[in-house]
């Protein structure tokens, strides 16, 4: 079955080709969202303004303020370079999952995001711990 992209990280496939590939669009809207996400502004060398950066924020106090900050920038992010879904909520630290919720650390930031792709009709989360 051909792929859309290739998953991340890089793994040999037997199956794909050389590597592990994304089938899906859902698949491989999540895994571009987490790369928004997790890079800095500056480490992608031909597009220094693209990354949210939420880990230059591990070290700071969280407040309501911080997380502000956060939600504006991944949002501003997402605008820009994955126009085709929509972020509907954003939260902090929160799990629906109890079992999950009793799990997680308080000093670890979590940060699930919900969000829909319009043309195909799909809502998703992801979960994503900075630590």
């Amino acid at each position: 079955m051909p792929g859309i992209s290739p998953r991340l990280p890089l793994m040999v496939s037997t199956e794909d080709g050389p590597y592990r590939l994304n089938k899906t669009v859902q698949a491989a809207l999540a895994q571009d969202l987490k790369m928004i996400i997790l890079t800095n502004p500056g480490e992608r060398m031909m597009d220094p303004s693209f990354g949210a950066g939420v880990r230059t924020y591990i070290f700071e106090n969280f407040s309501p303020s911080i997380y502000d900050d956060i939600t504006s920038s991944i949002m501003r992010q997402v605008e820009a370079y994955l126009p085709q879904i929509v972020i509907d909520k954003i939260t902090f630290n929160e799990s629906q999952d109890q079992e999950i919720s009793d799990l997680m650390d308080n000093n670890i930031l979590s940060i699930t995001i919900t969000y829909s792709v319009p043309p195909i009709s799909e809502q998703q989360s992801l979960i994503i711990p900075i630590t």
